[in-house]
């Protein structure tokens, strides 16, 4: 990160990875909406980015408080991005665009939260537009990407490639736990087995090459108020973590 004193980002984790695709710089930190000032320091010198974000939740509500432009700095951001965004962290994909740190995004979310965007554009109040595409899980991407395209899946591929921007990998964990049948406010975290399951679907491999060269960061967001709590969360972040960064990244563990 050029020019970025890391040991300022309070909260949040910078660790350098060294994976399959080359090196890339990951932010690790509990409440999503720190993806903000992650985002910014990770494209500090860089254009906007296209995202693509896994998570249970469809984190895309329209910012209140109008998004500084990233013109304004790294410290005015990380003050706006946790006294002025939304504490329950759906905003922060919005205003991160809004804030001209984001182009498009690719979202694989399966929970619509209120008042969320749902694509397929979303106009901020600089004027920008951006493309929005939402599937509910990895594997609807890898199948038109491995497959000669559907249509749906050859708008996410333009999304993520056609260009000359940098791609962000972000990973919300909770994206990797249910709601109890029994009791909905009780999360059951996904074994390991499953987390690499929807990481990794079938002819996944395909994707992650064509798309891991291009992302310049992974922003995961641990959340452990969706994940059961600080250990329980803890726990799930080791299961994502093996399976991101050694399975996917093919890196070591962080």
């Amino acid at each position: 990160m050029k020019g970025v004193d890391a040991a300022r980002l309070a909260g949040v984790t910078v660790l350098d990875v060294q994976g399959r695709h080359g090196p890339l710089t990951a932010f690790l930190f509990d409440p999503h909406r720190l993806a903000l000032i992650s985002w910014a320091a990770a494209l500090a010198g860089r254009g906007p980015a296209v995202l693509l974000t896994l998570d249970r939740h469809l984190d895309l509500v329209p910012p209140v408080p109008l998004t500084p432009s990233r013109d304004v700095g790294l410290r005015a951001l990380d003050e706006h991005a946790r006294w002025e965004l939304d504490a329950r962290n759906v905003d922060h994909v919005l205003a991160a665009m809004e804030a001209g740190l984001l182009l498009d995004a690719v979202v694989v979310a399966r929970t619509v939260v209120p008042g969320a965007v749902t694509g397929p554009a979303w106009q901020d109040r600089r004027g920008g537009s951006h493309q929005i595409h939402v599937v509910r899980e990895l594997a609807a991407l890898v199948d038109g990407f491995a497959n000669g395209d559907t249509l749906d899946a050859a708008r996410a591929r333009r999304l993520l490639l056609d260009g000359n921007h940098p791609i962000i990998l972000d990973v919300d964990v909770d994206a990797f736990t249910s709601p109890s049948d029994v009791d909905p406010t009780v999360v059951l975290p996904w074994p390991r087995a499953l987390i690499k399951e929807a990481l990794l679907p079938e002819d996944a491999r395909a994707f992650w090459d064509v798309v891991l060269p291009r992302v310049v960061a992974l922003t995961v967001a641990r959340e452990p108020a969706h994940t059961g709590g600080v250990l329980a969360g803890n726990r799930l972040f080791e299961d994502v973590a093996r399976v991101l960064f050694v399975d996917v990244l093919g890196a070591d563990e962080p």
